[in-house]
């Protein structure tokens, strides 16, 4: 499935499977409500847990996130390393069930599909892993029908972008202070 395709379901309040530097996750347009009920029905996840919700830069982030100066530098010195990092930060222009508390979690992508996607796509993503909630994420994204059965038919498109060895999402982390604390690592 082409980027413009995916735009135009992201757009509709749709959800797709897509590929990250983690995992492959659940696409949705983050400011849309109706399209995070849908991620939330399809993961079966219970209300008021918040999902990871990728930016395409700094500017998208300040838009989206409450951060300080001081505390963009810090992001970016470890948001461009080689461990893809999602950090905890107050929300704001998102609805309560982006968040959780008034709380985010927020990321720069550095896939190249995603950075792709963002070059049309002018919105933050909910982007959490392609699976059930609590069991594996899925390694092939053509798989999603044995992986999500009946759910599945909520799922509007897919992209596969190879088979996913990987078994573990990104870090994440939160603000003390002008410290960041380690979440999951």
């Amino acid at each position: 499935m082409d980027i413009p395709k995916i735009v135009e379901i992201l757009k509709n309040g749709g959800v797709v499977i897509f590929p990250t530097e983690t995992l492959y996750g659940l696409f949705c347009d983050a400011t849309n409500p109706k399209a995070i009920a849908k991620i939330f029905k399809i993961k079966g996840r219970p209300a008021g847990k918040a999902f990871p919700i990728l930016v395409k830069d700094f500017v998208m982030l300040a838009k989206y996130a409450r951060v300080e100066k001081e505390k963009i530098k810090i992001l970016k010195k470890i948001w461009f390393r080689k461990r893809p990092t999602t950090v905890i930060l107050p929300a704001k222009n998102l609805p309560k069930t982006a968040t959780m508390s008034g709380m985010a979690a927020f990321r720069i992508s550095s896939h190249p599909l995603v950075k792709k996607l963002f070059r049309y796509f002018s919105k933050p993503s909910v982007a959490t892993s392609a699976n059930l909630s609590g069991q594996l994420p899925i390694k092939d994204s053509r798989k999603y029908r044995e992986v999500f059965g009946e759910r599945a038919r909520l799922i509007d498109g897919i992209v596969f972008n190879g088979i996913n060895r990987k078994r573990k999402g990104s870090r994440i982390v939160e603000f003390v202070g002008e410290r960041l604390r380690v979440i999951r690592s």
